[in-house]
């Protein structure tokens, strides 16, 4: 078992050589999008909700490797040659260094986000991004952390993603009329920043100072419920394909 300070020395590496990637610049993000918008790659993330993603991914309960996130980033994916393939994932590993940078230094950040059509909400793509981050942690943050706190800490990605209104929906449950999902989302939109930062150092001070991990649940089962939240089973949900 590590000591804290081992601990606190492993994070220390693990932050400098995220440091030591080069930052994006905004024709680096343009050139990701060009990218990732080609017919053999139009599975893959859109920058929205890669960088909701990336956030979910750097705020885990444990480190999630790139080999691991890369696939989930590119969904079903085919390059179209070598060059191509080190293009694309050097800049989603510099996308993913630059958001954990964002977090780490808590100053906020500027939220990726594309026009959306009447109706629909902004941060909807975003927060599926982040809530998809959350899916993948192993181990996963209801198994990790406190029950309650997990379900306050995902309240405003599940609200804005339309995952909260659609598990009432499937489930039979209640929903609010119109005015009561407007001020839902509004005061969804208004926490966001707030919880972001609150996901990343609930997180990262029980990884740091060695909070104990709960293992009641090592592993989600194909038939169980999406620790995502979305009431379906795992295997029709992020364990899907």
């Amino acid at each position: 078992m590590r000591t804290a300070r081992q601990q606190s020395g492993r994070v220390a590496r693990d932050n400098a050589a995220m440091n030591a990637v080069a930052r994006l610049s905004p024709g680096d993000l343009d050139r990701l999008e060009a990218l990732l918008s080609a017919p053999h790659l139009q599975d893959s993330m859109t920058l929205d909700a890669l960088q909701g993603f990336f956030c979910a991914v750097a705020s885990a309960p444990s480190p999630i490797p790139p080999d691991k996130w890369m696939g989930f980033a590119l969904g079903e994916h085919r390059f179209a040659n070598d060059a191509e393939a080190r293009e694309v994932t050097d800049l989603l590993a510099r996308f993913a260094a630059d958001t954990a940078r964002d977090l780490a230094e808590g100053f906020g950040m500027d939220l990726i986000t594309y026009p959306a059509d009447e109706g629909e909400e902004e941060l909807a793509t975003w927060c599926e991004g982040y809530l998809t981050g959350v899916a993948i942690a192993d181990p996963s943050w209801f198994a990790a952390g406190e029950e309650e706190v997990v379900d306050e800490l995902l309240f405003p990605f599940m609200s804005l993603s339309g995952r909260m209104k659609e598990h009432a929906q499937e489930s039979g449950e209640p929903w609010h009329d119109p005015a009561g999902e407007a001020r839902l989302m509004n005061g969804a939109r208004e926490i966001l920043y707030e919880t972001l930062d609150e996901a990343y150092h609930y997180w990262f001070d029980r990884r740091v100072n060695r909070v104990p991990v709960k293992r009641e649940v090592v592993k989600v089962g194909r038939n169980d419920p999406c620790p995502c939240g979305s009431g379906k089973k795992y295997k029709s949900c992020h364990g899907a394909g």
